[in-house]
């Protein structure tokens, strides 16, 4: 009995050898060197994120994709050696989310829909971005070797901060204004570096400042200042690359629930929208105005029944569809 269980032991151990040494020979296989990335967010920002993700991509389909979480200094991976195309991206944020990223070629930042506002019509809408900063390589290639490759990285900011004040008659008139723009990126193509639309508006909250309406909102950067049709989004329409036609919208819902639409050209313009940051003193610098010709001013029209009585207001109004439009174009420099 003894001399069995001696024998099953030896064969156990035998066992539990040629398995370490078989594990042994698929790291040899295997090997991974050590990648220190160090990221320098000197002029980017300074209210850092909470921690970037790298992704490296096999270039040509050849090994694993390796992907990991770093601190917002960077850190260090072990990647196989090999080729491989590179993202960086900062994962904390609120409204943006990441599709396709099963590749460099489709992986895509973009926001969803705004659902749960209880605004007719902003279910169409999708929310304005959170600051997101990316960087991208299309090829680096990873050495077997037994130093540690540092990567001194800097990443740049993808969403560009826009805000508007403009006149408006009538807005004792108005209960709730809905903002949207309609022509500017709301998708980035975090791989291959640009901006896309897909023709869904950004939705952007306004507020009445004496007789103006002001807003600020953002919107993902574009590649370059024309509009090129690249490819079918997940919702079946064309995303154009960066800007074509931008259309500012204006929804004012009146004080008896009913809604009045402007539209307003700003296609010319949209460069001198763009936020210029803080004054010497810290204050915001205030938005720019959108000049209108004299004869298309905004004038909200007084309502022909009065408010409602039990208090409702614009939230849940019989405001579906568009309505009546009120075009108001701006006349291009």
């Amino acid at each position: 009995m003894r001399n069995a269980r001696f024998i099953l032991l030896v064969l156990l151990s035998s066992l539990l050898v040629l398995n370490g040494c078989s594990r042994r020979d698929i790291l040899d296989d295997y090997p991974v060197s050590g990648v220190e990335i160090s990221l320098n967010w000197d002029g980017v920002t300074d209210k850092l994120p909470e921690g970037i993700r790298v992704i490296f991509y096999p270039k040509d389909g050849e090994g694993k994709k390796v992907d990991r979480y770093l601190s917002v200094r960077g850190g260090e991976m072990k990647v196989p050696p090999g080729r491989y195309s590179v993202v960086a991206y900062n994962y904390n944020t609120e409204s943006i989310r990441i599709r396709g990223e099963e590749s460099y070629e489709t992986i895509e930042a973009y926001t969803g829909n705004c659902n749960g506002l209880g605004i007719a019509g902003t279910e169409k809408m999708v929310w304005s971005p959170d600051s997101l900063y990316v960087l991208n390589i299309d090829e680096l290639k990873i050495d077997k070797s037994e130093e540690v490759l540092s990567l001194d990285w800097k990443l740049e900011s993808v969403v560009k901060k826009y805000s508007f004040a403009v006149e408006v008659k009538g807005l004792e008139y108005v209960t709730t204004i809905v903002g949207g723009i309609n022509g500017l990126s709301d998708c980035y193509h975090i791989g291959k570096g640009y901006g896309a639309s897909s023709s869904q508006p950004i939705y952007f909250e306004v507020k009445k400042d004496g007789n103006k309406v002001v807003a600020y909102f953002t919107a993902f950067k574009p590649e370059k200042e024309m509009s090129v049709p690249t490819r079918m989004s997940e919702s079946g329409s064309v995303a154009s690359r960066s800007v074509g036609n931008v259309q500012l919208i204006l929804r004012f819902i009146r004080t008896d629930n009913t809604m009045q639409e402007a539209a307003i050209d700003v296609t010319g313009i949209i460069g001198t929208l763009e936020d210029t940051g803080t004054r010497e003193d810290g204050k915001p610098t205030p938005p720019p105005e959108i000049e209108l010709p004299p004869d298309d001013k905004i004038e909200v029209e007084k309502p022909e029944t009065p408010p409602n009585p039990d208090g409702g207001g614009g939230m849940g109004g019989n405001v579906d569809g568009w309505g009546p439009e009120d075009n108001v174009e701006l006349p291009v420099t």
